[in-house]
C-alpha cells in the first residue's frame, strides 16, 4: 500500500528544499511501514540523492512537536558522534510542509533481535536470543554511556514541551495521573520521588532500549527509537531494560507463556551482568528496582491516557497493556500504593 498523492508529493517538495536540490524525485514513492506505536514510518527511494545521502531512506512523522524535536537533537547528535543509528538528512516542525513533525533518515537494515521470541518459541530459539540478546543490548547501551553528555546538554537544555530529565519525566507523570483520575498512581509516583536513589551523574540515555528497537544485521547492530531519551542516571536505561526483558510483551499461546516468562527473566539477568562487564560498573540491587518501577509507572501512565481519552480499545495489543498487570504488581510492590493495571 502506498501513501496518497499529496503526502508523497509534500514530502519530496520538503527534501528538495532541505537538500537545495530542485530536480530530487523519487525512484520509489514512499511506503508505510510496520512498526512503531508513536510516529509514522514511511519508506522510499530517491532516483538522484543529494551527495552523501543514500538512496534508500525513511521519513518519521511525529505527533508531538517538543517530543520530536528532543529525539532528532539526541539522534542527530549520537549519530554524528559515530554511534550506530540512523543518521538524520533533514528535519522539521509541523510549519515546514508536511502538517506534522518530521525527520528523514538513513534506512537501517537488519531484523529486531528479539523476533525470535515473537509467535512460535521454540527451545532452540530460546537458547539463541540467551547466547545472542544481553550482549547486543549492553554493549549499544554501554557504547551509548560512554559518549559525553555535553554532545546534547546545550540544546536540550532549549526545549521546554517535554522532559529532557529524569526529574522532569517524574513529575509529569504525577501530573498526567493526577488529570487522568488515577490516585493510585500519583501516590506511586510521590513515593518514588521521595525516595530516590542516591545522586548519581547523568548521560545520554536511550530510555526505551528494548529488543524490537535495536536492528541486527550480521555483525552490525543499530538502535532506534529516541522519541523518550532522557539525560539520566545509567540505571534508568539498565532499569528500563531489564524490565522489558523481564516481561515480555509478547503475544504466544497459552502454555508457551511459561517458557517466554522464564526466559526473559534469565535475558534480563545476563544482560545486567553483561552490561556491568562492558561498562566495570555495577548497579546496586535497590537502585535497579527504583529505575524498574519508573518505568512501570510511566507505561501505566501512558495506558491511563488511553483509557480517559477513551482509545484503549485502539491500541489493542500495546507492550503497555500487555504488560500493564505484572508492571502494576511490581509498581504496587516497591510503592505500597494500592495500584492497578487499567
Amino acid at each position: 500500500m502506498t501513501v496518497d498523492t499529496g503526502i508523497a508529493e509534500r514530502l519530496i517538495g520538503v527534501l528538495r528544499t532541505a537538500a537545495g536540490t530542485p530536480g530530487l524525485e523519487y525512484e520509489r514513492r514512499p511506503e508505510p511501514m510496520q512498526g512503531g506505536f508513536w510516529a509514522e514510518l514511511f519508506a522510499f527511494s530517491l532516483a538522484n540523492p543529494p551527495e552523501g545521502w543514500p538512496g534508500e531512506l525513511v521519513a518519521r512523522l511525529m505527533p508531538d512537536p517538543g517530543a520530536a524535536r528532543k529525539e532528532t537533537i539526541v539522534q542527530s547528535a549520537v549519530a554524528a558522534a559515530g554511534f550506530p543509528t540512523p543518521f538524520v538528512r533533514a528535519s522539521g516542525g509541523p510549519d515546514c510542509g508536511l502538517g506534522r513533525a518530521f525527520m528523514v533518515m538513513d534506512r537501517a537494515t537488519g531484523r529486531p533481535a528479539l523476533s525470535g521470541l515473537d509467535g512460535a518459541v521454540t527451545p532452540a530459539g530460546v537458547a539463541r536470543l540467551l547466547r545472542q540478546v544481553p550482549d547486543l543490548l549492553a554493549g549499544s547501551m554501554a557504547r551509548l554511556h560512554a559518549l559525553e553528555e555535553d554532545l546534547v546538554r546545550g540544546e536540550l537544555e532549549q526545549v521546554r514541551e517535554v522532559p529532557v530529565s529524569l526529574a522532569g519525566q517524574l513529575a509529569m507523570l504525577t501530573r498526567f495521573a493526577a488529570e487522568f483520575g488515577r490516585q493510585d498512581l500519583v501516590d506511586a509516583a510521590r513515593w518514588l520521588a521521595g525516595h530516590r536513589p542516591a545522586p548519581s551523574p547523568d548521560v545520554i540515555c536511550h530510555g526505551d532500549l528494548h529488543p524490537f528497537n535495536l536492528l541486527a544485521d550480521g555483525d552490525r547492530v543499530t538502535v532506534l527509537d529516541w522519541s523518550t531519551a532522557l539525560l539520566a542516571p545509567r540505571a534508568h536505561d539498565v532499569g528500563f531494560t531489564s524490565l522489558l526483558l523481564s516481561e515480555p510483551p509478547l503475544r504466544v499461546p497459552a502454555w508457551q507463556r511459561p517458557l517466554v516468562r522464564m526466559a526473559g527473566r534469565e535475558l534480563a539477568r545476563r544482560f545486567v551482568r553483561a552490561y556491568r562487564r562492558q561498562t566495570g560498573t555495577t548497579i546496586e540491587p535497590g537502585e535497579l528496582r527504583w529505575h524498574q518501577a519508573v518505568g512501570c509507572l510511566r507505561a501505566l501512565v501512558e495506558a491511563a491516557s488511553w483509557v480517559h481519552e477513551g482509545v484503549a480499545d485502539q491500541r489493542a495489543g500495546h507492550p503497555w497493556l500487555l504488560s500493564g498487570p505484572p508492571f502494576a504488581t511490581r509498581l504496587a510492590t516497591m510503592t505500597g500504593a494500592p495500584v492497578r493495571a487499567t
